[in-house]
C-alpha cells in the first residue's frame, strides 16, 4: 500500500476490519506499543512522515493485517 498518511492507513485499515471495527483498539495499541505511532490520533509530525508510515504498514503486515 502507497499511503501519504497515517490517517489513510487507519481509513484502510477500517474498510479491511469491515463489520470487525472495534478490533481496531488492540490493534492500534499494538502498532503503538511497536512502533511509538498511534493510528487513532497521529501527532502531526508523525501523520505524513514516511518513515512512520513504513513502519506502521510493516507493523501491521507481520500482525497478518497487509494492506
Amino acid at each position: 500500500m502507497a499511503a501519504a498518511s497515517i490517517d489513510e492507513i487507519r481509513e484502510a485499515l477500517l474498510a479491511r476490519l469491515g463489520t470487525n471495527a472495534v478490533s481496531l483498539g488492540p490493534i492500534s495499541t499494538r502498532v503503538l506499543l511497536r512502533t511509538g505511532v498511534s493510528l487513532k490520533t497521529p501527532r502531526p509530525d508523525q501523520n505524513r512522515d514516511s518513515a512512520a508510515i513504513a513502519n506502521v504498514v510493516a507493523a501491521l503486515a507481520d500482525m497478518g493485517h497487509r494492506l
